[in-house]
């Protein structure tokens, strides 16, 4: 599978969700977009694996099962058991369940077992394409395909099918009969839809089989992957809310309540399970920090035992792994996370005046900073991309702005000092004295009043947000995310009102956490600047959401990676187990085929996105990632990208995007 390293979901997982992604069928070569590569060959054994069937037409037991099942890395739900079933229509409905450790994508079993003169199965990766098509897409298919899954902490059974599998609903339920028939779990087996057609499917079916929500699967999960890796570190439990200036590089966090973010740690563990894409999963991921979630982990005996204590921790795709650790194999791990050499962002502090966003273009970070750059090269792109639009304050404003309030001398004596960089509460102090004297000294007239007429341009009287962009952030290595502030202010704010909220921006350069992330990092803080994004606050918003147009759970089916939520809740702070909707839109072929793998708690198990916007959306992923990730090759593969979908004819509307890397574990 793919988990991040980002990760992990496992997704990011579970996301926390339902749901399981059924099938692995390689996807035909050549379509969809950029993110397509090509596969390499199916290498199967040429024995049975010691211990274990083939396939058999029944499964009477345990034993059995056990004997067929995978635990494979590419589930989307953590702690399952997989095993693959065929029908074949050609040899009188002839039931196959199959040893899905050796065939873990089914047209390879039916090659190598069931292609017969008369009824061939191809041999080439041209053929399995075909094979996809008419197995999963055509009345005229020979094999009725799917998966029955075994969700190991709420013990449920369930019978799944490819997300785009459009079998009627008269044969879904044949093939639901004969294999509950087959199976010693029969009379507890589940119909689990994953994909809006399949939920078109079980209305039309009604009663007549039982089903299971992704809900209902949910409920019981307990353990949540989100970055795998290994860890060291001293196993902290933290009880109550986290004080981020008590947490150290070589601690391992075991958190009661969820944050926003937390500084460099070894390791998290988080009680409530996670938003998928929240800050925290994308923090970790993008520093590659082992996260998982973990229902009851303060009380939980593998953890209670080595509390306080210095541990290895291995966040799997199915399960979690600790014991205690020797100091010197800590050590080595902690070595080798930290950057070698210090990195000096580039900075470039000439009066450019406010630029509109829209002329902005990726090269324009040093001046305005990464997140206003970035959105300007998006909004360039026009067509299917909109944006709120707005202008930026350029690096030259805040530099000017510490030299006129003594600031940049209290700066350079501040990195100097000794007790400084060495004591955490001197440290501490330091920065708040600093970001005192930013946020109380008077703003330049000119500048607020050269503000004041730009922000009267918006249309409307809207809201108006002051976003952070710096030059420290969507570098090489390091991604910056969620260190700085953002303001919100009316549009006819008072020049006082609007000298807060810019002072604050500013002051946010010097927070401990972001200055003990560079720090970790090896960022050269003299070269840190910040610019401010001013947009018009987007009202009549449905959703917000966030994307990443890389598939995090498998890098052989090429897709974009879809959170949303509705209107009041966030994708990207702490949600607890609040849960998002989830889609994969998969992108290997011109028709796009949508998987659900959650909906949102707080619609009621209705739709938050449409189907039109999916697509809409989907458009919108793929002109930002042909375009950025070929810039961003080397140190990115895909595209974070936070979205709403707004106005009366809910437009996708594309607030931020940015450089993410995804790390694939799943390919041999």
């Amino acid at each position: 599978m793919a988990r991040w390293v980002i990760g992990s979901l496992t997704i990011v997982a579970l996301l926390a969700t339902s749901c399981v992604r059924p099938d692995e069928e390689a996807p035909p070569i050549g379509l969809g977009s950029g993110s397509v590569r090509s596969l390499p060959p199916h290498v199967a054994t040429t024995q049975p694996l010691e211990g274990r069937l083939e396939s058999t037409d029944r499964i009477g037991d345990r034993e059995t099962w056990s004997q067929l099942a995978a635990r494979p890395r590419n589930q989307t739900v953590a702690r399952t058991e997989v095993v693959k079933f065929l029908i074949d229509l050609a040899d009188e409905r002839r039931l196959w369940l199959i040893d899905t450790e050796r065939w873990d994508v089914h047209y390879f079993f039916a090659r190598d077992r069931l292609s017969r003169p008369g009824h061939p199965v191809g041999a080439t990766w041209q053929d399995h394409g075909a094979f996809n098509v008419e197995q999963y897409r055509r009345p005229s298919r020979r094999f009725v395909m799917g998966s029955l899954v075994h969700y190991l902490d709420p013990d449920l059974y369930t019978f799944e099918m490819v997300a785009g599998d459009d079998l009627d609903a008269p044969r879904v339920r044949e093939a639901f009969e004969q294999v509950r028939a087959a199976v010693f779990f029969g009379e507890r087996l589940r119909y689990r839809p994953i994909s809006p057609l399949h939920e078109a499917r079980l209305r039309e079916l009604g009663a007549s089989i039982p089903s299971v929500s992704a809900d209902e699967v949910f409920r019981g999960v307990r353990y949540q992957p989100l970055t795998e890796g290994v860890a060291y570190g001293t196993l902290r439990f933290v009880r109550g809310a986290l004080d981020p200036s008590t947490v150290r590089p070589d601690q391992i966090l075991v958190l009661e309540e969820l944050p926003d973010g937390v500084p460099v740690s070894s390791a998290v563990i988080s009680q409530p399970l996670q938003a998928p894409l929240g800050h925290l999963a994308i923090l970790c991921a993008t520093r590659s920090t082992p996260n998982m979630g973990l229902r009851d982990a303060l009380s939980d005996p593998r953890l209670t035992a080595l509390e306080g204590r210095l541990v290895r921790l291995e966040v799997g795709p199915q399960d979690l792994a600790i014991r205690a650790a020797e100091q010197g194999e800590a050590e080595a791990s902690w070595a080798a996370r930290r950057p070698g050499g210090v990195q000096v962002p580039p900075l470039d502090v000439r009066d450019r005046g406010l630029p509109d966003v829209c002329t902005l273009r990726i090269a324009d970070a040093s001046s305005v900073g990464a997140k206003a750059a970035q959105l300007g090269e998006a909004c360039s792109l026009g067509g299917v991309i909109r944006t709120p639009g707005g202008f930026a304050i350029p690096m030259h404003a805040y530099v000017t702005h510490l030299a006129r309030t003594g600031a940049s001398t209290a700066i350079g004596g501040m990195l100097r000092d000794p007790a400084f960089r060495t004591d955490a509460a001197a440290r501490a102090s330091a920065l708040s004295q600093l970001r005192t004297i930013v946020q109380r000294s008077s703003v330049d007239r000119a500048l607020l009043a050269a503000v004041r007429r730009k922000i009267a341009a918006f249309p409307g009287e809207p809201r108006v947000i002051l976003r952070s962009s710096t030059n420290a952030e969507d570098l090489a290595g390091f991604s910056g995310a969620g260190l700085y502030r953002s303001v919100i202010i009316a549009g006819d704010a008072s020049d006082a009102q609007l000298a807060d909220a810019l002072r604050e921006v500013w002051a946010s350069t010097w927070l401990l956490g972001a200055y003990e992330e560079r720090e970790w990092y090896r960022i050269d803080h003299a070269q840190v600047a910040m610019g401010v994004l001013v947009q018009p606050f987007v009202d009549g918003a449905m959703a917000n959401g966030v994307a990443i147009t890389r598939n995090p759970f498998y890098e052989n089916r090429p897709g974009y990676y879809v959170n949303a939520q509705a209107l009041g809740g966030s994708v990207t702070g702490a949600a607890g187990d609040e849960i998002p909707e989830q889609h994969l839109i998969y992108t290997y072929s011109e028709d796009l085929e949508m998987e659900l793998l959650s909906r949102s708690s707080r619609t009621g198990g209705q739709p938050l996105l449409r189907e039109s916007e999916l697509r809409e959306l989907a458009a919108v992923l793929r002109r930002l990632h042909e375009h950025f990730e070929p810039q961003w090759r080397g140190r990115a593969n895909s595209v974070d990208v936070e979205f709403l979908v707004a106005g009366p004819d809910r437009d996708v509307v594309v607030l931020q995007a940015r450089p993410f890397r995804a790390v694939f574990h799943d390919a041999e």
